[in-house]
């Protein structure tokens, strides 16, 4: 189904895009952090900014990683199996991970709404937006998978199928 490849791609793309954004931005706190120690003006703020940032660079960059085929996977059992038999390992693969998370978005989810009160211990900023980068990060992970699952069953060569290098 190709409507699932073209949202992965999208998802692809936002994810980058997100990523680099709050990469330019932890290395900008962290870097004037470090100069603004040295000089002792202390800038409390830069600390949780940059660890928020780092949590949701980590689910959302995930996701671009799992689309580009950049997570650690050991595939010399799968490949060394007939195409089939790997189709089905692949398959379960596929099912087993979106299952777990599917699992775990529907909880982050459900922690992210029920931060909806709480603010950070030092920027105001509520919690449940900073929380979402989880859910949203293993959304787009689903689809990606998703739009893989599908082409596994046109798919002629092994490694075109896999889920990680």
């Amino acid at each position: 189904m190709k409507v699932f490849d073209t949202i992965s791609d999208f998802f692809e793309k936002i994810g980058m895009v997100l990523t680099t954004g709050i990469l330019l931005i932890v290395f900008l706190l962290v870097f004037f952090g470090v100069i603004f120690r040295l000089i002792n003006f202390r800038f409390a703020m830069y600390e949780e900014l940059s660890r928020w940032g780092l949590v949701g660079m980590t689910f959302i960059g995930a996701s671009v990683a799992l689309k580009q085929k950049q997570h650690v996977g050991i595939n010399m059992l799968v490949q060394a199996l007939p195409l089939g038999a790997g189709k089905v390992c692949v398959i379960i693969a596929h099912l087993a991970v979106m299952a777990t998370l599917g699992i775990s978005a529907w909880f982050s989810g459900r922690a992210a709404l029920a931060a909806q009160g709480m603010t950070g211990d030092i920027v105001p900023v509520p919690m449940m937006y900073i929380k979402f980068t989880l859910p949203l990060g293993m959304v787009m992970m689903l689809f990606h998978l998703l739009a893989g699952l599908i082409r596994i069953f046109k798919s002629r060569d092994i490694n075109k199928i896999l889920i990680g290098s």
